[in-house]
C-alpha cells in the first residue's frame, strides 16, 4: 500500500509529507508492475513509417520566406513597423559599413555592398526574424589580416580579390556544414570563450585604429605579437603624430560617448526610432571638411574617391582558395557562432523557433553570392539587430527595406562622403567597441562563479592578444574542450547521512544535521564509470568505506541460530552505493565495479546498489560477476531493508538465548 499525508494547517509551519509503502527491490518492483525480465524483453516495435513529404514541403522548408513573405505576411499590420525598423538599420549601416571596411583593408563602399547582397539572400532563407546581417568588426579584422598577407605586389592579386576569395571559401564551408547537418557545431564556442575572444579582438581592433586616430605613419602589423609590436611602433614614431587628426578623433569620441551616456535614453524615448548619432556625426564632419580646407592644411587623410553604383559581377580567383582555406574555415565558424548566439538570444526572448542547420544554408549562400559582388564575410551585428528589434521590426522585411535604402545610397549619395576624414570613421569604430572592451571587467565575476570558465576566458583573451587571432581562438577551443574532457572523466564519491525524521540522504560534509545510519555506510557516486577513471573510482570507494571501520569495530560476539548450537561470529557491515548520478558505464568500468564489490564482500560487507539509472541497470547487472549484490530503486529502500533484516536476526538471536538459558540451569 502507498499513501501520502500532507499537513499544511498553519502557514508558518513547514509542510509535512508522510509516505508509507512496501520496501522494494528492483526485481520485485518490476514483477509487481508487469515489467518484463531482461531475457523476455523484445526489441521495440518498428516505428510507423513517416508520411511522405511532398516536393513543395521541402521547398517551403528550404525557403522559409515562402510562408512569412508570400503567403502569410500581414501587410496592413507589419509593413509600417518593418519599414521604420529598416530605416533605423540603414542609417546605422552607412557609417558602420564604411568604417568596418577600413578593418578589412578594402574600399569604404565594400561595407555598403555587404548591407545589400548577403542581406537579401538571408532575408529569403534565414529563420531569424530580427538579426541584421552585414559588416561585423571581428570578421572584417580577420579578413583584413588575410588581405594584408596575400594582396601584395608580388602576388598580383588586389585586396578585393583576396577578400572575395575568403568570402567564397567561408560560404562554401558553411554550405558543407549544412549538408552534413553540423548546425550544432557552434556549441564548441561557449559563451565564456566567445566573450574572451571578442574582448581580445576588440583590443586588436583598437590597436589597429591608432594609426588613423592619431595620424601616425606606421605599417600595419599582422601575425604573432602584433599588439606589442604596434605599440612599440607608435612609441618609436610618436613624434610624427598629426595633432589636428588627434583633435578631431578625440572630439568625435567625446561627442559619441557623452551622447550615449547622458542623452541617448532621453532622446530616444521621445522619438519613434533611435536617433542615428553616428550618421549625424558623419554628415556633420563631411559638411565641415567640404566647406573648409582644414584637411588639406593639416595633411589629414580623407576618404578619397568613392565609387558610385553597384559592383560588377566578378568571380573570385580560384587559385587563392587553397591559400586562404584555413583562415576562411576559422572565419566561417566564428561568423556562424556569433550570429547564431545573437539569433538564439533574440528568438528565446521573443518565443519563436530557429533552425540551426537552415541558418547555415542562409549564411553560407549569402556569403557565396556576396563573393561575386565584392563582399567580405558577413555576420550579425548586435547594435543593428538590437535596433531592428527595439524599433518594432516583425520580420526580415525590415532587412529588405534597409537593403533598398543602401542601394539608393550607393547609386546617388555615397560620393558625398569623399571629404570625410578617415579618423572620424575610426572614432565610430572605437566607440562601438566600448562594450566589448569593457568585457574585461566581467572577468572577476566569471572567475568567482566558475574557475573553469575563468581559465577558458583568460587563456583565450591573453593568447589572442599576445599571439594572433587564429592561434588564440584555437588555444581557447582546446582549453575549453580539455576542461570538458577532464570533467567527463572526473568522479565524485561522498558519504551520505540521513536527516533526522526524514527519508532524505545528503552529504555529511555539507549538512551538519545529517547523521550516518548505524552499521550502514551510504556512498554516493557521481560521474561516468569508464576505462579512464575506473582506478580512481576504486581508490575513492575503498577510502570512504574503510573510513571509521576496523577489525575491532566490525567484530562482536553474537549468538547465531544454526539449529542446535550458538556460535560466535562477525557483525556484518553494509555498504549502500547510491548510483543515481551515474552518467555512463562501459565494460571496463563495470568490471572494476564488480571487483570493488567483490573486495568489499570478502571483507565482510553486504553491498547494495541503489537507484541505478535505467540506461545502465541491465548492463551493470548482466556484467556484474558478484551475484550476492541486491538492487534497490532508492537509497531509503536499501536502508530500511537492511534495518529490518538486522532486527529480524536480533530477534531470532534473542529467542534462541531465551530458549537455551533454562536448559543450562
Amino acid at each position: 500500500m502507498y499513501f501520502i499525508h500532507a499537513k499544511t494547517e498553519m502557514m508558518d509551519r513547514q509542510p509535512e509529507i508522510n509516505t508509507q509503502r512496501d520496501v522494494y527491490q528492483v526485481d520485485a518492483l518490476s514483477a509487481n508492475n508487469n515489467a518484463p525480465a531482461m531475457a523476455d524483453r523484445r526489441p521495440a516495435a518498428k516505428k510507423l513509417p513517416k508520411k511522405k513529404r511532398k516536393c513543395m514541403d521541402y521547398v517551403r522548408k528550404t525557403i522559409p520566406s515562402i510562408d512569412w513573405l508570400f503567403l502569410n505576411y500581414r501587410w496592413s499590420e507589419d509593413f509600417a513597423e518593418d519599414t521604420m525598423a529598416g530605416i533605423a538599420v540603414a542609417v546605422l549601416n552607412i557609417p558602420q559599413g564604411m568604417a568596418y571596411s577600413i578593418l578589412g583593408n578594402v574600399e569604404p563602399t565594400v561595407g555598403l555592398y555587404m548591407a545589400v547582397f548577403p542581406v537579401l539572400v538571408y532575408s529569403l532563407l534565414g529563420t531569424s526574424r530580427h538579426i541584421s546581417l552585414g559588416v561585423l568588426s571581428v570578421l572584417c579584422l580577420m579578413t583584413g589580416k588575410v588581405v594584408t598577407m596575400y594582396a601584395t605586389d608580388g602576388t598580383g592579386y588586389t585586396a578585393i580579390q583576396v577578400a572575395t576569395a575568403v568570402t567564397m571559401v567561408a560560404g562554401l564551408v558553411q554550405l558543407l556544414m549544412y549538408v552534413f547537418r553540423l548546425g550544432l557545431l557552434c556549441t564548441i564556442l561557449s559563451e565564456t570563450l566567445v566573450s574572451g575572444f571578442t574582448a581580445s579582438v576588440a583590443v586588436i581592433v583598437l590597436t589597429s585604429q591608432l594609426k588613423e586616430l592619431l595620424g601616425v605613419d606606421v605599417a600595419r602589423r599582422v601575425g604573432m605579437m602584433q599588439v606589442p609590436h604596434t605599440f612599440y611602433d607608435f612609441a618609436d614614431r610618436f613624434h610624427t603624430i598629426n595633432w589636428m587628426t588627434t583633435a578631431v578623433s578625440v572630439t568625435t569620441i567625446a561627442v559619441l560617448l557623452l551622447y550615449n551616456k547622458y542623452l541617448k535614453e532621453r532622446i530616444n524615448s521621445k522619438l519613434c526610432m533611435p536617433l542615428p548619432i553616428e550618421l549625424i556625426v558623419t554628415i556633420v564632419a563631411t559638411v565641415l571638411f567640404q566647406v573648409t580646407t582644414i584637411a588639406q592644411d593639416y595633411d589629414m587623410v580623407q576618404m578619397g574617391e568613392i565609387k558610385s553604383g553597384l559592383p560588377a559581377f566578378e568571380v573570385p580567383p580560384v587559385k587563392l582558395f587553397s591559400a586562404v582555406f584555413m583562415d576562411a574555415c576559422v572565419i566561417a565558424l566564428v561568423g556562424y557562432s556569433i550570429t547564431m548566439s545573437l539569433a538564439l538570444l533574440v528568438a528565446e526572448k521573443l518565443k519563436y523557433p530557429l533552425d540551426t542547420n537552415q541558418e547555415l544554408l542562409a549564411q553560407g549562400l549569402g556569403n557565396v553570392v556576396g563573393s561575386f559582388f565584392s563582399c567580405l564575410p558577413s555576420g550579425a551585428s548586435p547594435s543593428r539587430s538590437a535596433s531592428q528589434q527595439t524599433v518594432g521590426g516583425k520580420t526580415q522585411m525590415a532587412s529588405i527595406v534597409s537593403a533598398g535604402i543602401i542601394v539608393v545610397v550607393l547609386l546617388w549619395i555615397g560620393v558625398v562622403f569623399e571629404p570625410l576624414p578617415r579618423c572620424v570613421l575610426s572614432s565610430i569604430i572605437v566607440v562601438a567597441l566600448k562594450g566589448l572592451l569593457l568585457q574585461v571587467l566581467d572577468f572577476p565575476e566569471i572567475w568567482r562563479k566558475s574557475k573553469t570558465d575563468g581559465a577558458v576566458w583568460i587563456f583565450t583573451y591573453s593568447t589572442v592578444i599576445v599571439l594572433d587571432i587564429d592561434t588564440g581562438l584555437l588555444v581557447g577551443v582546446v582549453v575549453s574542450l580539455l576542461f570538458v574532457f577532464v570533467k567527463g572523466v572526473l568522479n565524485e564519491v561522498h558519504v551520505l547521512g540521513r536527516l533526522p525524521d526524514t527519508d532524505l540522504y545528503v552529504r555529511l560534509d555539507l549538512y551538519g544535521d545529517a547523521v550516518e545510519v548505524p552499521d550502514v555506510k551510504i556512498v554516493r557516486y557521481a560521474g561516468s564509470l569508464n576505462v579512464i577513471n575506473r582506478y580512481m573510482f576504486k581508490r575513492k570507494l575503498i577510502e570512504v568505506t574503510r573510513a571509521g571501520y576496523n577489525d575491532a569495530s566490525m567484530t562482536m560476539t553474537v549468538t547465531v541460530v544454526d539449529g542446535k548450537h550458538a556460535t560466535g561470529g562477525r557483525r556484518t557491515q553494509c555498504v549502500v552505493l547510491d548510483m543515481a548520478a551515474l552518467q555512463y558505464a562501459d565494460a571496463s568500468g563495470v568490471k572494476m565495479l564488480s571487483e570493488s564489490i567483490e573486495s568489499l564482500v570478502s571483507d565482510g560487507f553486504d553491498v547494495y546498489l541503489a537507484a541505478v539509472p535505467d540506461s545502465s541497470l541491465e548492463y551493470v547487472r548482466c556484467n556484474n560477476d558478484v551475484k550476492s549484490v541486491r538492487f534497490f530503486p532508492t537509497v531509503h529502500d536499501a536502508v530500511v531493508f537492511r534495518q529490518c533484516s538486522s532486527k529480524k536476526i536480533q530477534n531470532l538471536t534473542y529467542d534462541s538465548q531465551s530458549t537455551k538459558t533454562p536448559n543450562g540451569l
